[in-house]
């Protein structure tokens, strides 16, 4: 029984944890990626027309669209410079990222007062470029190669180069943070002398609004052989495979471990089944069948197996809410306080179901080889 419970208990905690950091990374991940984007399947940047902007216009679940040029550029502050891509995007961007929320310094704008182009930095970027609060008014220079670059023998000829004053510092989480910076349209258009090109196109739809749906409508403005539609599940699909993996390869583990234990429930049906042996032969000689002996014995081996799980599962639902509720047990270097826990229904029915079968094929083993035995040797 003890077995039995721990192992249940154990279960519950895991995958709970495991949901949770899930949750994290998703909503993470979910503030700076889009519900859908498109991309092109060759090439890096596609021309937009206006039948494509207004076929986009008649699909009722997109709630915002945000036009996105990007490029590996090289940023460079004072002594200090660093690789990055700049992501050109519309002012819808910043609705759709909430980037407000995301602001760890300065203000959430693309364009000052004055409508002059202004850019937001990941907190990793700005800390290997040393910019910080001091740095606001002060621009930085973007360095992007040209595409003739190739052909240039002067190392000064093969960069375009224009000044951009930040306006703020974003943190997300470590691969954001370190890989983007954030810049107008325009701007980056200019930089690239791609004005008119796009790499790719996002769309946050409606809530409520089925991904499916909105998918099959815009494939018939962007062919398949073309265009390239995904998901925000898509867009990480490595991450969320990752996790998903972790999650369910400690499950086996747990599980096998959860089998193993068993063998106390396999060990106190024999032990009862040996002290009782007697009794059992008294009723088998007053004409009770083996198979109300066999039940005796499988409902007493299923009773010790599922009381024992269901106990581990009840406390560990009860640690789980209570870390939820409370966060008691503490972490550090995550954008949280503490750990986060998260129970899915799911899971909570498989490890009941679980819990039964294994208790189901303890109890019923040997039950079933210990009575044929006894029959055996009395007949």
């Amino acid at each position: 029984m003890l077995g039995m419970g721990v192992g249940a208990l154990a279960l519950i905690i895991v995958l709970s944890a495991f949901n949770g950091i899930n949750a994290l990374v998703e909503d993470m991940y979910s503030t700076f990626d889009a519900d859908l984007r498109i991309e092109p399947q060759k090439g890096k940047t596609f021309e937009l027309n206006g039948s494509i902007l207004e076929g986009i216009k008649q699909i009722e679940e997109i709630e915002q669209v945000n036009k996105v040029l990007e490029e590996t550029v090289m940023l460079r502050f004072g002594e200090n410079q660093t690789f990055a891509t700049i992501k050109g995007v519309e002012e819808s961007f910043l609705k759709m990222s909430s980037m407000d929320s995301l602001l760890w310094f300065g203000e959430p704008i693309l364009f000052a007062p004055d409508s002059t182009p202004r850019i937001l930095v990941g907190y990793m970027i700005a800390e290997r470029l040393n910019l910080y609060a001091r740095s606001s008014f002060v621009p930085l220079n973007v360095y992007a190669a040209k595409s003739e670059a190739s052909n240039l023998i002067q190392y000064e000829n093969a960069f375009r180069v224009e000044k951009i004053i930040p306006s703020g510092i974003f943190a997300v989480n470590v691969d954001i943070d370190a890989k983007y910076a954030v810049a107008p349209l325009s701007f980056v258009g200019k930089l690239l002398k791609r004005e008119n090109h796009v790499s790719a196109i996002e769309f946050q739809l409606l809530q409520g609004a089925k991904e499916k749906d909105v998918i099959s409508k815009l494939e018939v403005i962007f062919p398949e052989v073309e265009f390239l539609i995904r998901t925000r599940y898509q867009q990480n699909e490595l991450l969320y495979k990752a996790n998903n993996s972790e999650k369910w390869a400690t499950f086996l583990i747990l599980s096998f471990i959860l089998l193993i234990a068993t063998f106390n429930i396999i060990g106190s049906i024999t032990i009862l089944f040996l002290d009782k042996k007697k009794d059992v032969s008294v009723l088998l000689s007053m004409g009770t069948s083996k198979q109300d002996i066999r039940s005796i014995f499988f409902i007493e081996g299923l009773l010790i197996s599922t009381v024992g799980g269901l106990i581990g599962l009840f406390l560990g639902v009860l640690i789980v809410f209570l870390q939820g509720q409370f966060g008691f047990i503490k972490v550090q270097g995550l954008l949280v306080d503490s750990y986060p826990v998260l129970l899915l229904a799911n899971d909570l029915f498989l490890i009941i179901g679980l819990v039964l079968l294994i208790g189901i094929l303890a109890s019923w083993i040997p039950v079933r080889l210990l009575t044929r035995k006894l029959y055996f040797s009395l007949v």
